[in-house]
């Protein structure tokens, strides 16, 4: 009897420590508008931890996917609806005494294409650089966010998100 409530009392004393930590792997949803291609966008990612600190959350990582969708139609004999999407992996720093305030810099990969299009050069895929920075509303999980994101090469425009981690 002894030996199980010993083993209780050391397995609650080590699950204290995790259950106080930060969130690890964290889901996102997200809403975006390019300004650029005038497209409203959906999308969804991975938030994970890059350095853990003891005010704010650090620099954590992110890895998104945005879907845009276009309303402008190409005309002609070959009407076609372009298709625009990105890939987006960001590295983000909260600001200490800021309250959920950071920025941050990564990589975007875009694809911008013209199905059914004969015309040469129509769409593409680039490379590109992130320049973030926005705002978290509360800790730990289901808290909202909303960023701003200007991207340096690859889509070369400004995308506003908004959005929630789990």
């Amino acid at each position: 009897m002894r030996i199980t409530a010993m083993m209780a009392m050391l397995g609650a004393m080590a699950a204290a420590p995790m259950a106080a930590q930060s969130p690890r792997l964290s889901i996102i949803t997200q809403a975006s508008y390019a300004f650029d291609k005038e497209a409203f966008g959906i999308g969804g990612g991975l938030g994970f931890p890059i350095q853990e600190s003891k005010v704010g959350d650090g620099i954590r990582g992110q890895a998104t996917f945005d879907w845009f969708i276009i309303d402008n139609v190409v005309s002609g004999p070959l009407a076609t609806r372009p298709t625009y999407w990105e890939f987006n992996v960001n590295g983000a720093y909260e600001l200490p005494k800021t309250h959920g305030v950071y920025v941050g810099t990564g990589l975007n990969y875009v694809n911008y294409t013209l199905d059914g299009s004969q015309v040469t050069n129509a769409g593409g895929t680039e490379l590109g650089v992130n320049l973030i920075g926005g705002l978290k509303f509360g800790r730990g999980r289901g808290a909202p966010f909303a960023q701003a994101r200007y991207e340096v090469g690859g889509g070369k425009q400004l995308v506003i998100t908004g959005g929630v981690e789990f």
